[in-house]
C-alpha cells in the first residue's frame, strides 16, 4: 500500500510540473516612434524579383529569391538631413553573418518607406539612389 500511494505521490508531482505554466517572460519594450511605424512586414522590388522585409521589434528578417539576411536594426531619427538607420547582421544569418552597415531611411507616410544602405567599404549613403559602389537604395511598401 505504501509503495502504491508513493507511485500515485510521483505521478501527481510530475503532472503538476508538466501542466504548470512556463516562468514568467520578461517583457520586452514596445517599439515607439519611428521603429513603431516600421513594425511588420513590407516589400520591395529588385531586379530578382520581390523581397520580403519583416520588423519584429529591432530585428529585422530579409527574405529575396537568393538571398537572406537577419539582421538587428539601430535607429538615429535625429540625424539631419536624412535619418540614420544602422544593420547589424546576425551571428546566425543565412548570408553576411556578422555584416554591418549603414543607412539612411525615410517614413513617407503610412505605407510607403525608403531606405538606402551602404554597399561593402562605403559611407552611409547622402540620398536615396543606387549605385553599386556607394549604395543600394529600396522603395517598401506595407503588406
Amino acid at each position: 500500500m505504501r509503495k502504491s500511494l508513493l507511485v500515485v505521490v510521483a505521478w501527481m508531482a510530475v503532472l503538476t510540473l508538466a501542466t504548470a505554466s512556463p516562468p514568467a517572460r520578461a517583457e520586452e519594450p514596445k517599439p515607439e516612434g519611428d521603429l513603431a511605424a516600421l513594425q511588420g512586414e513590407w516589400t520591395s522590388e529588385d531586379d530578382q524579383g520581390t523581397v520580403y522585409w519583416t520588423f519584429d521589434g529591432n530585428r529585422l528578417s530579409i527574405k529575396a529569391p537568393t538571398r537572406a539576411y537577419e539582421l538587428t536594426i539601430t535607429l538615429d531619427p535625429k540625424m539631419k538631413p536624412h535619418k540614420h538607420i544602422d544593420f547589424e547582421a546576425l551571428d546566425d544569418s543565412p548570408n553576411a553573418p556578422g555584416a554591418k552597415a549603414a543607412g539612411i531611411y525615410e517614413i513617407v507616410d503610412k505605407t510607403n518607406v525608403r531606405i538606402a544602405v551602404a554597399a561593402a567599404n562605403a559611407d552611409r549613403p547622402t540620398n536615396f539612389e543606387s549605385s553599386p559602389t556607394r549604395a543600394f537604395a529600396f522603395d517598401l511598401k506595407k503588406k
